[in-house]
C-alpha cells in the first residue's frame, strides 16, 4: 500500500493506492484528485501546499496539511498530526477526534464525493434501474451475482452505474456516498474487513446517526433503504481551499492555547453522538463511538496535563506544570514534533508561572537538554548555564581552607 502524491496546479494531493503498479485501483481512492482537479480548473494559479482529501486517510497527515473532508479510519493506527488546516472533515466523529487531540475543525461536514454530480454534469446513468451490490475492496469474495459490481475500476464509470440503478446495497463506503449523491435508495452492509467508524462518522454527517446496517443482501432488501441524506453540498464546496492557489493561504495556528477549550467541546460532542446513536445502539455503532473514545484517550496523560495547564483559559499552577513537564520528558522519547508542541506550550505561560529548570529550558526549545535533565543524565547547573543564569555561570568562590591549612604548617 502507498500514499501517492499528485500535483495539481503546485498542490501536492496524496490518494491511497494498492501494491503494485498494474494492480486494479479503488474506485473511492480515485475520486480526490478527480474532484480537486475539477474545482480547481485549468487556469489556477500555482501553489505550494499538501491536500488531503476524500478518504480515510487522515493517519497519512503531517503537520501544516490542509484538511478537506477526510476522514479517520478505525481499522488502523492513528496518530493525529499537529497543527493541521481543517477546512472540512467527513463526519462529527472525526471532528470529536481531532478536537480532543487540540486540532480546531469548524462544523463542515460531508464527503466531498457528493460533488460528483455537480462537477461532472455528464456522467449519464447507465443501468436498467436493478438493484447494485458493490462490497468494499478488501470484501471482493463476499457477495457473487449479476448484480455485483466491482468497486474497481474508473470512478466515473462506477458513479454512472450507481446513477442509473435502482437500490444500492454495499460495504463500500463510497458506492454508498454516490447513492446519497444521485438520490438513489441504498442500505449498507456490515462491514467484515473495515471498521464502523467510518461508515457511522459518514452518516451522522448526514443526519442519520442510528443507521442500520444489514447483515445480508437478503436483509438490506428487507430493511429497505435508510432515510435520504442531509448534506449542505454548497457548504462542502465553499470549504474546498481555493485559497492554497492564489498564493494567500494562512499557516494554521500552531500554538496549542485554546486546547483545553476544544477538549470540552470533543466531550461535548461525544455525548451529543451517544445520545442522538441512543439506547438502543447497534453493535456497529457502539464500536465507532468507543473507538471515538479510544483515539482521544491514546495521548500521553503527562502531555495532556501541560496543554491543559499552559492553555489560554487555564491560570498556570507552576508546581503542577513542572511536574507535569518534567514527569511527560522522563516518560517520553524524543519526538520533535510533539517537543516542538510542548515547548511552545511552556513558552507561553513563562512569564505568568515560576517555572522550574527543566521547564525553562524546555521553553527555549532545548527540549533534548531538559529530557536528559529530567532523566537524571544531566544536572540542572547544565541547565542554568544554558539559560545564562549568573549562579550557573559566574566562577565558584575560591574556598579559604588551603590557607588555613598552610598557616596551620
Amino acid at each position: 500500500m502507498a500514499f501517492l502524491e499528485e500535483l495539481i496546479a503546485g498542490v501536492r494531493v496524496p490518494r491511497w493506492v494498492p501494491d503494485g503498479p498494474d494492480a486494479p485501483r479503488n474506485f473511492g481512492d480515485e475520486i480526490g484528485p478527480l474532484l480537486v482537479g475539477a474545482l480547481v480548473g485549468s487556469g489556477a494559479r500555482e501553489g505550494d501546499a499538501r491536500l488531503i482529501s476524500v478518504g480515510s486517510v487522515l493517519q497519512y497527515s503531517l503537520p501544516g496539511d490542509v484538511i478537506w473532508g477526510t476522514g479517520i479510519n478505525g481499522n488502523v493506527r492513528q496518530r493525529v498530526r499537529y497543527p493541521l488546516d481543517v477546512r472540512s472533515v467527513r463526519g462529527p466523529l472525526t471532528r470529536a477526534i481531532l478536537l480532543g487531540h487540540g486540532v480546531r475543525v469548524p462544523k463542515v461536514y460531508g464527503d466531498p464525493a457528493l460533488l460528483v454530480p455537480r462537477l461532472f454534469p455528464s456522467v449519464a446513468p447507465e443501468g436498467s434501474g436493478s438493484m447494485l451490490v458493490v462490497p468494499n475492496l478488501n470484501e471482493l469474495d463476499r457477495v457473487s451475482g449479476s448484480e455485483v459490481l466491482s468497486p474497481l475500476g474508473d470512478p466515473l464509470a462506477i458513479a454512472g452505474r450507481i446513477a442509473g440503478s435502482g437500490f444500492v446495497v454495499a460495504s463500500s463506503l463510497h458506492a454508498l456516498v454516490l447513492a446519497d449523491a444521485y438520490g438513489i435508495p441504498s442500505r449498507p452492509l456490515v462491514p467484515e474487513a473495515e471498521h464502523p467508524l467510518k461508515y457511522l462518522d459518514y452518516y451522522a454527517g448526514t443526519g442519520r446517526p442510528g443507521v442500520a446496517f444489514a447483515r445480508s443482501v437478503d436483509e438490506a432488501i428487507e430493511l429497505g433503504p435508510v432515510a435520504a441524506a442531509e448534506a449542505d453540498i454548497d457548504a462542502i464546496a465553499q470549504a474546498f481551499p481555493r485559497d492554497l492557489w492564489g498564493g494567500s493561504a494562512t499557516s494554521p495556528d500552531n500554538s496549542s492555547a485554546d486546547y483545553s477549550e476544544l477538549r470540552r467541546e470533543s466531550w461535548r460532542a461525544r455525548e451529543a453522538l451517544a445520545l442522538a446513536v441512543g439506547r438502543e445502539a447497534s453493535d456497529s455503532a457502539a464500536q465507532a463511538l468507543l473507538r471515538v473514545d479510544q483515539l482521544v484517550a491514546q495521548q500521553p496523560d503527562d502531555l495532556v496535563r501541560v496543554l491543559e495547564l499552559c492553555s489560554t483559559s487555564a491560570v498556570p499552577d507552576g508546581a503542577a506544570l513542572n511536574a507535569a513537564v518534567r514527569a511527560h520528558l522522563d516518560g517520553s522519547e524524543p519526538h520533535g514534533e510533539t517537543d516542538a508542541r510542548l515547548s511552545r506550550a511552556v513558552r507561553r505561560v513563562a512569564g505568568k508561572a515560576d517555572l522550574s529548570v527543566i521547564a525553562r529550558v524546555a521553553a527555549t526549545g532545548k527540549v533534548s537538554l531538559a529530557r536528559l535533565i529530567a532523566r537524571g543524565e544531566k544536572i540542572e547547573d547544565d541547565g542554568r548555564a544554558h539559560l545564562g543564569d549568573e549562579e550557573a555561570v559566574a566562577p565558584p568562590k575560591a574556598s579559604r581552607l588551603p590557607r588555613v591549612l598552610r598557616r596551620r604548617g
